[in-house]
């Protein structure tokens, strides 16, 4: 009982540390320096910043770096642009037609990316290659709009279904096109899903491996290059990882801070209007 009793109380930080245990190892371990090879050196000693003075030093890092960057930003804004428009097409749609879409965008999410890579690489096998396309960047932005899609319609129809139609009777009485409208009232009501789409977009082409080592040819992305790395854990591998353990951890603090303020300002002003009308 007393074990039982333990776990009720305890679980939650108990899946927490799970969880961040492995990230703040490899915080720690960023500051470890590195071997003659170039490996993360796994053996505790005085902290010394040489992997993040060097990191930019090492040309397969940056490489891969600047691929991933150019990837993102290429392929983000196409995402976001068919997402938004199948959205707003899928809105005014009868419901059997919304239902087949939003399934479609579902299914796609759930199939492996194993399955999704292959039959990739099959399209672009018979299509692109014949061609004269190789395997590479061109081969890798189409793979990612095509699974990022889904993602940012997922996003950005939640919103979409909660507009009111008379803004859009309203912009129309005031004289506006259906293209003014869209532009100047559809897209400023779907800024904040748009710019959550383009994050997991992005995110997803960053992260990518599974589908991007199927159809990259020589093309490498940080995806591609950590897991050239697996014979031995690079050094630049270790303090990317620490970079981004350590950005998502401020802005998901900044945020939490952000909220938490919101909240304590929004109940001091209740207090207030309270006792101004006592």
């Amino acid at each position: 009982m007393r074990a039982k009793n333990f776990f009720k109380q305890w679980y939650i930080f108990i899946f927490l540390a799970l969880i961040y245990i492995p990230l703040i190892v490899i915080i720690l371990l960023s500051f470890n320096g590195a071997t003659t090879r170039g490996n993360i050196n796994t053996n505790f000693g005085t902290p010394t910043a040489d992997n993040y003075l060097n990191l930019f030093k090492d040309n397969q890092f940056v490489n891969a770096l600047l691929n991933s960057l150019l990837l993102g930003v290429t392929i983000t804004p196409v995402i976001v642009i068919i997402a938004t428009m199948t959205c707003f097409g899928i809105w005014q749609a009868r419901k059997a037609q919304t239902k087949s879409v939003l399934l479609a965008s579902n299914l796609t999410i759930i199939s492996p990316d194993a399955i999704t890579g292959i039959s990739l690489l099959v399209m672009f096998s018979a299509t692109l290659i014949p061609l004269g396309v190789d395997l590479g960047f061109f081969t890798v932005a189409l793979a990612h709009i095509s699974f990022g899609i889904p993602y940012a319609i997922i996003a950005i129809y939640p919103r979409m279904s909660k507009m009111n139609m008379n803004l859009i009777m309203a912009s129309q009485d005031l004289g506006y096109n259906k293209f003014q409208t869209f532009f100047k009232v559809v897209i400023p009501y779907l800024a904040p899903a748009i710019i959550s789409g383009a994050s997991i977009a992005f995110a997803m082409s960053l992260d990518d491996f599974i589908i991007t080592n199927l159809v990259n040819g020589s093309f490498q992305t940080i995806g591609t290059a950590i897991y050239s790395t697996r014979k031995g854990i690079k050094a630049w591998v270790v303090t990317f990882g620490a970079i981004i353990v350590l950005i998502t951890l401020a802005v998901t603090s900044i945020i939490a801070a952000k909220k938490y303020t919101s909240h304590k300002y929004a109940i001091r002003q209740k207090r207030i209007h309270k006792g101004g009308n006592n």
